[in-house]
């Protein structure tokens, strides 16, 4: 189990590394967690377990993201069976002869635990500002389970045994497996195999400063796949010819007529994201011979600025809402990686230009564009960038307003930063 979540672990950092994840968050989740099944004559119910996350969020457009990463988990279920009933199956003695071997129980109580690694994959909508949001979390997990460590107790156990050839009925007998055990506590394993598991939650999420947001809301985990071995066919109890404290219990879990068990789980989430993930630029020396950019950048002014942070800094700041004037937090993050760049860059003028787009419903005030890039350039010099490098102007007249499509609306509304 170790060796399978270290190296999900060092592949889920290699491709985060890759790409570039927007945001690193911590969580824990706890609630009622653990397996259903379908137990004939007996029931089962979640108990009390808890998660632990530790995922990446990825940024995709307007107010989508994508949410990956890797989680552990304790899950715990409890299986009881009724009072006085019987459970028999054919068994063979030490002699060589069958018999019908009969359990009944006083008490009988299983608590059965798992630990589980998971990896999430999950689409995250939520709502545009700087204060308060809402979001909402969809998507699924591939659950990687540990063996299950089961311990059983019942108060009384009678174990007794008809053999039919001889019309025998055997029941106090305790040297040979036959008699009365009481107190009776023991413990089992059983083999989990891994599971694809449904994701969900919602909640709101609150600002702490610092890039830092906290997230409360609610989760729900719905098994798709079995977590049940496939060979597992048992009786409840293996007799033993040596006596009755030598039985070996094999749990309700390998059971025949005992259902598919799949995983569940509901309750709180508390998340708390540490802000975007993305290491500082270093600047690259000035190349021996030119190269040729790319066709949709202009050439910068500072021959040493990369491409990949040219097209950053003219990354617009979406302010998606109507008439909002106030930079999104998201978007400070990226100001200040933005602000980095260009104090190792002291060369580089960038203009600031303003848009508005109004809805089939509202108007923005034309002079909405012009307050939102002069919003932009107030948090870049209060950043230690020089006023005399940002020209910033306006569009008066509204982008194009597209009726299908809300969200290139919410796109539209927006700074857009260019290098000059």
């Amino acid at each position: 189990m170790f060796g399978k979540m270290l190296g999900i672990a060092v592949c889920l950092t290699a491709v985060i590394t890759q790409v570039g994840a927007q945001g690193l968050s911590i969580g824990l989740d706890g609630g009622l967690q653990g397996m259903q099944y379908r137990l004939p004559d007996g029931a089962d119910k979640l108990l009390p377990g808890g998660s632990l996350d530790l995922l990446y969020t990825f940024r995709l457009k307007g107010p989508w993201n994508l949410i990956t990463g890797l989680t552990a988990g304790v899950y715990r279920t409890q299986a009881t069976l009724p009072d006085g009933f019987a459970f028999n199956n054919y068994q063979v003695d030490d002699e060589g002869s069958a018999f019908q071997y009969s359990m009944k129980t006083e008490g009988y109580k299983e608590t059965q635990r798992f630990f589980a690694a998971g990896i999430p994959l999950l689409l995250q909508y939520h709502s545009a500002g700087a204060r308060m949001q809402w979001y909402v979390n969809g998507g699924g997990k591939i659950l990687l389970p540990s063996t299950a460590n089961i311990a059983i107790s019942a108060r009384q156990l009678t174990l007794s045994g008809y053999y039919p050839d001889y019309n025998i009925y055997v029941s106090n007998l305790p040297q040979h497996g036959f008699g009365v055990l009481n107190n009776w506590k023991t413990s089992a394993t059983a083999d989990l195999k891994p599971s694809a598991v449904l994701s969900a939650a919602t909640g709101l999420s609150f600002p702490l400063g610092n890039g830092m947001r906290l997230y409360t809301g609610l989760y729900v985990d719905y098994g798709l796949t079995t977590l049940k071995g496939r060979n597992d066919s048992l009786p409840l109890v293996t007799y033993s010819p040596a006596g009755i404290s030598g039985i070996k219990e094999s749990s309700v879990l390998k059971m025949s007529n005992t259902g598919q068990s799949t995983l569940f789980a509901i309750g709180l989430q508390v998340r708390i994201s540490l802000g975007k993930v993305r290491s500082k630029p270093s600047v690259r020396p000035a190349p021996s011979a030119p190269r040729a950019k790319k066709p949709e950048l202009p050439a910068p002014v500072d021959s040493t600025i990369s491409d990949d942070d040219t097209a950053f800094i003219q990354k617009p700041v979406i302010f998606g809402a109507m008439d909002e004037t106030a930079i999104p937090e998201i978007d400070q993050e990226h100001l200040d990686d933005v602000a980095d760049i260009l104090k190792q860059h002291p060369k580089i003028r960038i203009s600031l230009v303003g848009h508005i787009c109004n809805s089939e419903t509202e108007k923005e005030d034309p002079r909405i564009g012009l307050t939102r890039a002069k919003a932009v350039a107030a948090y870049l010099q209060a950043k230690g960038i020089d006023r005399k490098r940002m020209d910033i102007s306006s569009v008066n007249i509204s982008d194009p307003v597209e009726p299908n499509h809300p969200a290139a609306n919410y796109q539209k509304r927006c700074v857009v930063i260019k290098m000059e």
